[in-house]
């Protein structure tokens, strides 16, 4: 409970974030490693005056030197989770795709490996639960729009 002299923390701060799963034409999609060896999605925080699907684009080609579109920005999916440092985090995924000669380009060290994968082999690989549901949430789209 806050008192008087209290810093006043909002309990419900949540920092917004955005991120895509990239498919190339084959089918493939893009996991990124970080150098602790979790695989996850290309993520990040949103810019000041940065809309949720510019983070997407723009996180993607930073962290993995990949160039993406979006063919359908108004179908989303959201994760939340508390991060490491305790940071509540809501993400905002879109599917976005990548041309068939995309490859991870080491862009971060953060991020020392990525690569293309089978949807089972990256499902495989993915670190979180919560990457893994997500990517059956995405392909599930997929399948039922092409």
């Amino acid at each position: 409970m806050q008192g008087m002299g209290d810093d006043p923390t909002p309990l419900d701060v949540v920092t917004p974030g955005a991120g895509g799963l990239v498919f190339r034409p084959d089918g493939t999609i893009l996991l990124l490693q970080r150098k602790n060896g979790e695989w996850c999605f290309p993520k990040g925080h949103v810019d000041p005056g940065e809309g949720p699907l510019d983070t997407a684009l723009r996180e993607t080609e930073e962290e993995a030197g990949v160039h993406a579109t979006c063919p359908d920005p108004t179908h989303t999916w959201i994760t939340r989770y508390d991060n490491d440092r305790g940071e509540a985090r809501e993400i905002i995924w879109f599917h976005l795709e990548a041309p068939q000669d995309a490859h991870f380009q080491a862009r971060e060290a953060l991020f020392p490996h990525g690569a293309f994968l089978p949807p089972r082999e990256a499902r495989a690989h993915l670190t979180f639960e919560e990457d893994r549901a997500l990517l059956d949430h995405v392909l599930a789209h997929r399948n039922a729009t092409s």
